[in-house]
């Protein structure tokens, strides 16, 4: 099966809102073996959703719509998706009684626009929306299938999981595919190539790589008939992971913070941080995991140096004679967190983000990191490119790495 996503907003063409729905749906369609031909942005005009969706359906079995199915005017799809297939919009009074419902428990008498999308497309399938106003749809017209889902991401992550992807694994009878992604970190992916290459004649899946920061993902993607494709791709990967080791991290959904935060779980252990440069995106990484108040017990962002010395225990003597962005302070940081969190493991970092240097010669991007625990104190020197959001999330990235290395016992 493949499919075409159409994401339909003003906002989206404009830059107002990033479209993080595209990137979503494409990883979790690939997973489940729909190659994705072509992905475009449309503005709200009836015309341009017909066009895209025309040139989905010729090409292609499965046509997936998101976004144009608010309450407002500028929000066509429905009726877009309608006129091609001439089709009726009908009144689902269930759906109607169930908005009414929505606006009550908040206290609010619901808007007259609202009913607008209790309007469905005759013979659809009505998907739930158990976060918002806005029902999704699945059309099967002969061989092909339309998906119509709602623009907002938190709405459309669980009715694509819940409710799509069960109708598209059972509707999905062409060729099979199979797609693994790999997460690696602490490897380059031009290193990661020559390792790769090292193996010699590869007669496996081809392979993509994507980097993201220090990370880097290996997506080995596979197709044949029954259970050709997994076969290959199974191999494929016990090849990788022999060569590749402990670089490998994890694979497919899985997140560094998440694998770290499993870990220090398991091991009953718990976690401080105490940031400067990062600015609480380290912390923000560990807190978006269910789950992680098992294990964080807090953080700190201590950006001057009263701050790292009152409330870190940084001394003055070595903010004087060592500076603030040294490893010395990368140090007594993470030292000072694990013994005001009462922590077994505590993280410090402290560097220049730029996109000046802090005025002590100290160049744009130098980095030090710091992981204290039970089996010491172990600290990183780095120099990293690109921009001050970049040095934040790189930053971010090592810290974690170095905690997973700490807690496998790896060097």
């Amino acid at each position: 099966m493949q499919a075409d996503l159409i994401c339909v907003g003003n906002e989206l063409l404009t830059g107002l809102i990033e479209n993080t729905n595209a990137g979503y749906l494409s990883r979790r369609l690939w997973a489940a073996g729909i190659s994705v031909r072509e992905a475009c942005v449309v503005a709200d005009d009836e015309k341009a959703i017909r066009e895209a969706l025309e040139r989905a359906l010729e090409n292609n079995d499965l046509a997936i719509i998101t976004g144009g199915l608010g309450p407002t005017e500028d929000d066509l799809t429905r009726e877009a998706v309608a006129s091609i297939l001439e089709l009726s919009l009908v009144l689902d009074r269930q759906w109607l009684e169930r908005m009414k419902e929505f606006f009550r428990a908040r206290g609010i008498v619901m808007p007259e626009n609202n009913r607008k999308q209790a309007m469905v497309i005759e013979g659809s399938i009505t998907l739930e929306n158990r976060r918002g106003t806005a029902p999704g749809a699945i059309i099967k017209r002969e061989d092909k299938i339309i998906v119509i889902l709602p623009g907002p991401p938190h709405e459309l992550q669980a009715m694509f999981d819940e409710q799509v992807m069960p109708f598209l694994t059972e509707n999905n009878s062409s060729r099979l595919m199979a797609v693994r992604t790999l997460k690696c970190i602490g490897i380059g992916e031009s290193m990661l190539e020559e390792k790769i290459r090292d193996l010699g004649r590869w007669d496996f899946p081809p392979i993509s790589y994507v980097s993201r920061g220090y990370e880097v993902d290996l997506q080995i993607k596979g197709s044949g008939e029954g259970e050709n494709a997994p076969a290959a791709i199974a191999e494929a990967e016990r090849r990788l992971r022999a060569e590749l080791g402990e670089y490998i991290y994890g694979c497919d959904d899985d997140t560094l913070p998440g694998l770290v935060g499993e870990m220090l779980a398991k091991a009953g252990m718990s976690l401080s941080l105490a940031e400067s440069c990062s600015g609480g995106l380290l912390s923000d990484l560990v807190t978006d995991v269910p789950g992680s108040s098992k294990y964080f017990k807090g953080g700190l962002v201590a950006y001057s140096a009263d701050l790292k010395n009152e409330f870190l225990g940084v001394s003055r003597e070595i903010l004087a004679e060592e500076g603030e962005v040294s490893a010395a302070t990368a140090r007594a940081m993470a030292e000072g967190a694990k013994d005001r969190f009462h922590t077994d493991y505590a993280i410090g970092i402290t560097g220049v983000a730029g996109p000046e240097s802090d005025g002590s010669g100290r160049p744009v991007g130098l980095v030090f990191i710091a992981v204290a625990g039970p089996g010491g104190l172990k600290t990183r020197e780095l120099n990293f490119g690109g921009g001050r959001r970049a040095v934040k999330e790189r930053s971010a990235q090592i810290a974690l790495d170095m905690l997973r290395r700490e807690l496998l016992e790896l060097p």
